[in-house]
């Protein structure tokens, strides 16, 4: 399944979407499925299970914190009375990290590190050290979005290797709903509720994911997906550009080969090899 793991409706400020139209743009992208991650804000929960089940489409709810480190997502194992009630808020304004971490670990939740390498509000290298009172870290990383610096996206990657953690992504919707399906997260189970949608986020089989071309953002080394539809574009707007453009390419390297082929031929003495190989051997003794 491919879920989007961030998105946000208009509980969140400066946010305007309904979860009505989230899911319609979900739809669109060809998703199987969202988590909605408030900003500081679960009292809709329960609601947006209800909306999902009459929509026929998976809702995860999760909530955005930002912590005195950076920013993560906490995603309880169940939508209680506990969550709808926001009863994480007792952790303060601006809570540490690692009260966040235990808070949701010791109900059977699961917290994402969020943004990590953000310039300003990054949590940046304390994502290594960031651990509970029971030495339980992070259980997956945000590893790639279209809106950050490409050094930001393979800072973050290094994270997750280093920790040897799974990688997660989403689009981080806020003011375009064609931003969804740019990144989100690949699960190897079927995910049916929010239980199962936590159980594999703590497992290492989900992958951070980009389902369209990241331009700039894209990582080194990263094959960037490319969306048929634009590829098609491209094709119909400027073929025979782009079909001699190749040729000419093609043309010169051939070229460059077979000069640089002759250029070898002469410098090993082709007479000589076509008499019998060292000519040191042809000597009279």
């Amino acid at each position: 399944m491919i879920i989007d793991l961030f998105t946000y409706t208009n509980a969140t400020p400066n946010a305007p979407f309904s979860l009505e139209a989230l899911i319609e743009a979900a739809r669109c992208a060809r998703l199987d499925g969202i988590a909605v991650t408030d900003r500081e804000s679960s009292c809709r929960a329960r609601d947006y299970v209800s909306v999902a089940s009459r929509e026929q489409f998976f809702v995860a709810v999760g909530v955005e914190l930002k912590t005195s480190a950076g920013i993560v997502a906490a995603y309880p194992a169940n939508i209680d009375d506990e969550f709808v009630n926001e009863g994480w808020r007792e952790l303060g304004d601006m809570p540490e990290v690692e009260a966040v971490l235990e808070y949701f670990h010791d109900r059977g939740g699961i917290v994402v590190a969020r943004d990590v390498y953000n310039r300003g509000d990054g949590m940046k290298d304390r994502v290594y050290a960031a651990r509970d009172s029971q030495g339980r870290g992070f259980d997956s990383i945000d590893t790639i979005a279209v809106y950050r610096r490409r050094i930001d996206n393979e800072l973050s990657i290094e994270a997750q290797q280093v920790l040897g953690i799974a990688a997660c992504a989403g689009s981080g919707v806020f003011s375009d709903l064609e931003d969804i399906g740019h990144c989100a997260t690949l699960f190897a189970s079927e995910i049916k509720d929010q239980a199962s949608f936590v159980s594999a986020l703590k497992s290492p089989l989900h992958w951070a994911c980009a389902l369209r071309d990241l331009g700039e953002a894209c990582p080194m080394g990263s094959a960037p997906a490319v969306d048929e539809h634009e590829r098609r574009y491209d094709d119909r707007r400027n073929p025979s550009d782009r079909r001699g453009g190749d040729r000419r390419r093609d043309e010169r390297r051939g070229d460059e080969r077979r000069g640089g082929d002759r250029r070898r031929d002469d410098r090993r003495g082709g007479d000589a090899r076509r008499g019998g190989g060292n000519r040191r051997n042809s000597r009279p003794r």
